[in-house]
């Protein structure tokens, strides 16, 4: 009963009855199982929905992005947008709507996708050889080297990921992935761009830069325009009709600033990224100059070639099976003789040959 003179030690007993007993643990259900198994197999990259989504380990970039495009662009169809509407039509403001939905669809499809990473094996010393019929006992050979295509290589072996990497594989220190085709890990999205998701990345970058643009100079009309009403209404010089200008539409100015401080970054990465399709490099090549000195064994010969190679190729399957939680391996394409290469994945010209 309440107000019931409490018995002395009674909440010390039940203390100590708790402290012993265990913890019911709540079931897992089996989406929260290949979940766990694809941590384990994927570095710090978050696996969401059973496997079906990646994302980077730090979510607070993608949604500091989904800010910076979303608020802008609210503010130019409130106020521009709906400027040019009343005047001229709803083709403009229609325009920008679109560019908006892609940019933000891009935006999430890229930030949760699997970039191309190549799942971790066991330890070295759990693997079991098959060329040798036993368990390994000490490290594989640091590196392989290779002829692919005519042009040696260095395979070289993660010892994170316990798998030799293949050529254009680079291992991600802030994913703690080895990503096939790395080309750089994005801040602004908070994921790698790859093999997998390069496409996505470039749509992205090419509609948001579009979109920047496309407000800065529909912006910058507006103002025109009303400086020139403004003008010839009141007669002013331009300096006058300018200032005038600013005092009636602040935030469009202030929208017209904020779009021109941006403009510079997103269309110029838009096209930096065309020019690596065209030359079929990787930011992470370009940077370090893998070809500046040789000829890049990965041009189809023209642009059109290498844009249909980087862009246009169909996406190969994850190497993850969602349904069991184990990692879903392409068809061998190795030989018994390769066997050691721990899986990676290479292509068929590739001639071996340790060290």
């Amino acid at each position: 009963a309440l107000g019931a003179p409490r018995r002395p030690g009674a909440r010390g007993h039940r203390r100590r009855s708790l402290r012993g007993q265990r913890a019911p643990m709540a079931e897992k259900s089996h989406g929260d199982d290949i979940c766990e198994q694809a941590e384990k197999l994927w570095g710090n990259s978050q696996v969401l929905c059973g496997g079906r989504f990646v994302a980077g380990p730090d979510g607070k970039a993608s949604a500091f992005t989904l800010i910076m495009v979303v608020v802008p662009a609210v503010a130019w169809q409130v106020l521009v947008g709906a400027w040019f509407s009343e005047r001229y039509g709803v083709s403009c403001a229609f325009f920008g709507a679109v560019m908006t939905c892609a940019s933000l669809v891009l935006l999430c499809a890229t930030a949760f996708s699997d970039p191309g990473i190549v799942p971790r094996q066991q330890d070295f010393q759990e693997q079991f050889d098959v060329a040798t019929s036993a368990s390994r006992v000490k490290q594989p050979s640091r590196q392989y080297d290779i002829v692919l295509r005519g042009h040696p290589f260095k395979l070289k072996y993660c010892v994170t990921c316990n798998i030799y990497r293949p050529p254009r594989c680079t291992h991600c220190s802030v994913c703690e992935n080895c990503v096939e085709r790395f080309d750089h890990h994005c801040p602004w999205i908070g994921n790698c761009v790859g093999k997998r998701n390069y496409w996505l990345f470039f749509s992205f970058v090419t509609a948001t830069g579009t979109l920047n643009a496309f407000s800065l100079a529909t912006a910058s009309a507006l103002l025109a325009i009303l400086g020139q009403e403004i003008c010839a209404e009141q007669g002013l010089n331009s300096s006058g009709a300018f200032v005038e200008t600013v005092k009636q539409e602040p935030l469009t100015a202030a929208l017209l600033v904020y779009c021109a401080l941006l403009v510079w970054f997103t269309v110029g990465l838009c096209l930096y990224h065309s020019y690596l399709i065209s030359t079929n490099q990787t930011t992470y090549e370009q940077i370090k100059g893998f070809y500046s000195e040789g000829t890049n064994p990965f041009l189809r010969g023209t642009i059109c070639g290498n844009w249909f190679d980087v862009v246009c190729t169909p996406v190969r399957p994850r190497y993850f099976d969602g349904a069991t939680g184990q990692p879903a391996w392409p068809k061998a394409l190795l030989d018994a003789s390769s066997t050691r290469l721990a899986r990676s994945p290479l292509s068929d010209d590739a001639k071996l040959s340790p060290r």
